[in-house]
């Protein structure tokens, strides 16, 4: 898990601490497929708030440096939303589903 602009928002300490106990591997493998399926709804937020003709060049900026802070004040520019609020209730919602999910595969 790399750093990412956007890590300050992906506060995800309660899916983490309903995978303890677990045995470490599958659960260091169940938290990259959390990880990655938080960080394909935050660029699904994110591109779908930011004008088209922004997404290259959005893009090309996160290829190169993913943990520019920067790239959020570019976002904000760009976007007519709060991206930040618009990124937070995404990944409650996602965090919400994966409670859900390790709750109902307990049972």
């Amino acid at each position: 898990m790399s750093k990412l602009f956007y890590d300050h928002l992906l506060i995800i300490n309660e899916v983490s601490a309903e995978l303890e106990g677990l045995d470490p591997k599958e659960r260091s493998d169940l938290l990259a497929i959390i990880d990655e399926t938080l960080h394909n709804h935050v660029l699904d937020v994110i591109l779908t708030h930011l004008p088209k003709e922004h997404h290259e060049a959005f893009l090309d900026r996160f290829h190169k440096a993913p943990h520019d802070k920067t790239l959020l004040t570019y976002l904000r520019e760009k976007t007519t939303v709060n991206i930040e609020a618009a990124i937070t209730k995404s990944v409650k919602e996602v965090k919400r589903q994966t409670l859900t999910a390790i709750n109902r595969a307990r049972k």
